[in-house]
């Protein structure tokens, strides 16, 4: 299957269900880009709610995590974060699209230190955790959770860690991909009135090939 294939057996799942479980990242990405830096400082509480309802539709608060044992208001800080006026440029551009990205990298991995530091009083933040942040509200990185990593790595491309390189690789396959990826763009627009950022069309491909992978792996082989 190919980029657009995957992209749309992901986006297909939400397709005549209005509340699917996914459509929370719609939710909360619409919010906020809504909303804007200035809404967000004004109104900090309504925004960490919306942060953390989509995270726990997402799975944030499953199990141990941290954020189980905390109420909304430990959101508050990341929230404080994004709208710190060095986060400008990625409100204003998007990361993934081609164009000033060697500009905008920098400022996702010090958006990514930051997230991390913001929930440093209530507990460490995977990963995962931080990532899904980032793509409910900025756009700017996928979201790594197991299927993602899975694609991910059966395209080839390795990881250790939420850094550089990592960042650099995801870079090098939306840009490989930009037209396919902008064409996907530009339909799910149509379609349902909201732009898609370039990583999330990465995550949504990712996420659907590993989702295959991991399917076919749990099948029972044939007698």
């Amino acid at each position: 299957m190919s980029v657009p294939d995957h992209v749309r057996a992901y986006h297909d799942r939400l397709a005549g269900d209005e509340h699917h479980r996914l459509r929370s990242w719609e939710h909360c990405y619409r919010y906020f880009r809504r909303v804007g830096p200035t809404g967000l400082a004004i109104d900090r509480d309504a925004a960490a709610l919306q942060l953390g309802f989509y995270l726990a539709s997402w799975g944030m608060y499953r199990g141990s995590t941290f954020l189980l044992r905390y109420a909304y208001t430990a959101h508050q800080p990341v929230i404080d974060l994004l709208v710190e006026r060095r986060f400008l440029p990625l409100w204003e551009r998007e990361f993934g699209a081609g164009e000033q990205d060697d500009e905008l990298q920098p400022l996702v991995l010090e958006a990514v230190a930051g997230v991390r530091r913001a929930y440093a009083p209530f507990g460490e933040p995977t990963d995962t955790l931080i990532t899904k942040v980032l793509l409910g509200t900025l756009g700017c990185l996928r979201a790594g959770d197991r299927y993602f990593l899975v694609g991910f790595k059966a395209e080839g491309y390795s990881y250790s860690a939420l850094k550089e390189p990592f960042v650099e690789r995801l870079l090098r396959f939306s840009h490989l991909n930009a037209t396919d990826l902008l064409r996907e763009q530009e339909r799910i627009e149509r379609q349902g009135g909201l732009r898609y950022p370039i990583m999330k069309l990465v995550d949504m491909y990712f996420w659907q090939r590993g989702c295959e992978l991991a399917a076919a792996d749990s099948e029972p082989e044939a007698e």
